[in-house]
């Protein structure tokens, strides 16, 4: 799945959680803390994998600037990230974050106020994410 798009889809580590707020995804951030991402409805097939590590996958369209981000979307969650790297690219902005122990790259609007070296806040349009057996390499849901 990451060799399709440009730039590829982001493919992290993660951990299934389930608690009485349904399933989540926990990826670690830079500087050691996680991220608690809530799972879109209709993953059901992840319950089975609570406890377990997932391979969580999100294209940069859907990691965005909360100003920039789907407002249809029914799953969007927001988070602070270090922005290690920011590249115009005419109607887009590109950031660059760890997440996961991996770089992670985010599609902005051109107009985002955004600079390497701050903690920006990222929405994460989480209808768009994608979940897979990092064994198997098998999609889940």
């Amino acid at each position: 799945a990451d060799f399709m798009g440009s730039p590829a889809m982001n493919l992290l580590s993660g951990t299934v959680e389930k608690d009485s707020n349904g399933l989540a995804v926990s990826l670690t951030r830079a500087g050691g803390d996680a991220i608690r991402l809530p799972v879109a409805p209709g993953r059901d097939a992840l319950a089975s994998h609570a406890g377990k590590q997932i391979v969580f996958g999100i294209r940069p369209e859907a990691l965005t600037d909360p100003e920039g981000a789907d407002r249809n979307a029914r799953t969007l969650a927001e988070s602070d990230c270090l922005i290690e790297v920011v590249e115009p690219a005419g109607s887009d902005t590109f950031a660059v974050t760890k997440l996961g122990g991996k770089e992670v790259v985010a599609r902005l609007r051109a107009d985002a106020r955004i600079s390497a070296g701050q903690t920006a806040r990222l929405a994460f349009n989480l209808d768009k994410a994608v979940f897979f057996d990092p064994e198997t390499q098998a999609r889940i849901a």
